[in-house]
This record gives C-alpha cells, structure tokens and sequence, in this order.
C-alpha cells in the first residue's frame, strides 16, 4: 500500500475497494490542518494544492484513498438563496 509523504496524522485506517484492493484511508480535513500548520498555506492554498497535487495525482496500484470530510461553509444571500 502506499502512502502519503508527510500526512501521517491524517491517516484514519484503511479501506478496501472492490477492483482496488486495499489502500490507506487519510482524512482530507486532517491533511488540509497538516498544510496551513505546517507550510503556511492558506485554506484555498491548501485546497488547490490538495486538489491538484494530491487527489489529480495517480501513482499506480495500492494508491492511498481520501475521505471527503472537508466541508466548506455555505453561503447565502438575503433571500436565503445558496450562493456557491
């Protein structure tokens, strides 16, 4: 299985997939902490980079998978309308 460099406080067990096997379960939020903690990122830095460096990337077999715990407040306008 492999594993993400650095995010090993983000990692919260792991999952087996059928087609997959089994891989190391991170948690997205964790590791988003881990980057504006540890290398100062904003929250949209850490986003992008998690997004585009991290979930874009594929490594092959036995890749690590991400839960999707990260969840981004709502915003609404006066009417009560989601803006997003």
């Amino acid at each position: 299985m492999m594993t993400a460099d650095g995010f090993d406080e983000a990692v919260v067990g792991t999952i087996t997939s059928y087609g997959r096997g089994e891989s190391v379960l991170y948690s997205t939020e964790k590791i988003l902490e881990i980057m504006m903690k540890r290398d100062g990122m904003s929250m949209d830095e850490a986003l992008e980079f998690f997004h585009v460096n991290i979930l874009g990337s594929y490594n092959g077999e036995g890749m690590p998978s991400f839960l999707n715990d990260h969840v981004e407040p709502l915003e609404f306008d006066d009417a009560g309308i989601i803006l997003n």
